[in-house]
């Protein structure tokens, strides 16, 4: 029976970790292992119990309201698996459901010695990182920890960073990059795929390391399908993975984020004013003659107002990329009109 007591992380040579399906309209979930079969660096993993769409259910609470412990049936499945505390692994990977009332009484508990100093990397570590660790994976943790487009300093990223994945099989690595894309905002996550896909390689426009949002979205949706197609079949990242007719479903996840989300305006003229900034020493703003009325901006689009507050956000933000290529500073255009013209653009979306 759980109750409040000091919770350490397991120590295991064989961890379990909670998996969730990426497909399907309700998520499934199940616990399952990284393994090695005949030699230690042939990783597979294994399902080693279903916990089916509510893992909730397997949690049983104390009747005072003070603890909880896990159905003895789990348990007992997952102990022929692992060295080590059984009741303690599950109760950890089964953390994040437990009740938040639960939760919040436990938490300072759950919390004493769960972190610890990170030791040096080693030697053999530094070069487990170079035989082990995809250059796609490479990109994904050097994004999700800095959140820079621009990746010039990703072979300089720590190689500790690295480290969290050494040991694990394909399927163990794209669940902890599930978890931790969760904690990406809904404004960064085209920019995050536009980074780790290093859509950038395939654009000559000098603010394509930092603006992507300028650029021809028709190339780059063309561009990035061709990346995620060349990933699909590259054999060595999906190496001892289940074979799969089509796109893997990993990559399926990302096709769908890609289409579903937009750049945000908002951080474009931010990332670019501070570019500008730090490439100009001179560089002043102009002086703020008060917000700007619907109709200026009607007039800077040369549209009637009228037309331009009944499009859609994705009919608006075309017409507002088509202009802002040809008014950005790199293309020949002035950069006080393409700052009006994203100005224009933002209080045109406040009037629709």
């Amino acid at each position: 029976m759980h109750t409040i007591k000091t919770h350490t992380p397991t120590s295991n040579k064989n961890p379990l970790y909670l998996a969730r399906d990426v497909l399907g309209s309700k998520p499934r979930f199940s616990l399952r292992q990284t393994f090695w079969k005949d030699n230690p660096t042939a990783l597979r993993y294994r399902e080693i119990f279903d916990l089916g769409q509510n893992p909730q259910d397997f949690i049983i609470y104390r009747d005072d309201d003070n603890g909880y412990s896990i159905d003895t049936k789990v348990v007992d499945q997952i102990a022929p698996f692992i060295t080590g505390d059984a009741d303690e692994m599950v109760e950890e990977l089964l953390w994040p459901f437990v009740r938040p009332d639960i939760r919040l009484k436990l938490e300072p508990f759950m919390r004493r010695g769960r972190f610890k100093p990170l030791s040096p990397v080693t030697e053999a570590e530094h070069e487990a990182i170079e035989r082990e660790i995809h250059m796609f994976d490479r990109r994904r943790l050097h994004y999700l920890w800095y959140g820079a487009i621009d990746q010039s300093a990703l072979y300089r990223m720590p190689a500790k960073l690295c480290r969290k994945l050494l040991g694990k099989s394909r399927d163990e690595k794209e669940q902890f990059f599930i978890g931790a894309e969760q904690r990406l905002y809904a404004d960064q996550v085209k920019e995050y795929l536009f980074t780790v896909f290093n859509l950038q390689q395939h654009f000559n426009e000098s603010f394509a390391r930092f603006m992507p949002q300028a650029l021809s979205q028709n190339s780059l949706d063309t561009f990035f399908v061709d990346e995620l197609c060349r990933l699909n079949d590259d054999k060595i990242f999906w190496r001892y993975m289940k074979s799969s007719k089509g796109l893997q479903p990993y990559l399926i996840r990302y096709l769908i984020m890609f289409f579903d989300f937009d750049f945000s305006a908002d951080r474009a003229i931010n990332d670019y004013i501070r570019q500008f900034m730090d490439s100009h020493r001179q560089f002043r703003f102009p002086k703020k003659k008060g917000s700007m009325s619907i109709e200026k901006a009607g007039q800077i689009f040369g549209e009637p107002v009228e037309k331009l507050t009944k499009l859609s956000k994705k009919e608006l933000t075309k017409l507002y990329r088509s202009k802002a290529k040809t008014l950005h500073p790199d293309t020949g255009g002035e950069h006080e009109e393409f700052v009006k013209l994203t100005e224009a653009y933002q209080q045109i979306l406040r009037h629709r």
